[in-house]
């Protein structure tokens, strides 16, 4: 039991890897430009789900701080959908220790 679980969190380590990788150059380019504000919330919708690995979750706050002052509804919306998915899981995981 104990190596099947091992074996579940090396994956879940490769795939936050592989989404860090994949990220990094897009992430570059959203913050190279202007994206509209949809484009913006595609974007940080795809990033959310990774926000729990520290890597990509640099990376979400590198594209909110980057376009905060062009579309702060947005961030704070993404800002506030961070903490609602991640912070409180985080808080949880304390509690069971």
């Amino acid at each position: 039991m104990d190596e099947m679980i091992y074996q579940v969190a090396e994956q879940i380590a490769q795939l936050h890897q592989k989404a860090y990788e994949i990220y990094l150059s897009l992430v570059e380019d959203v913050c190279s430009r202007t994206v509209s504000e949809d484009e913006l919330s595609r974007f940080l919708d795809y990033l959310l789900d990774f926000a729990c690995d520290e890597k990509i979750l640099k990376l979400y706050k590198r594209v909110c701080r980057r376009y905060l002052y062009a579309y702060p509804g947005c961030i704070k919306f993404y800002m506030e959908a961070y903490r609602e998915m991640w912070e409180d899981e985080e808080k949880c995981l304390e509690n069971d220790l």
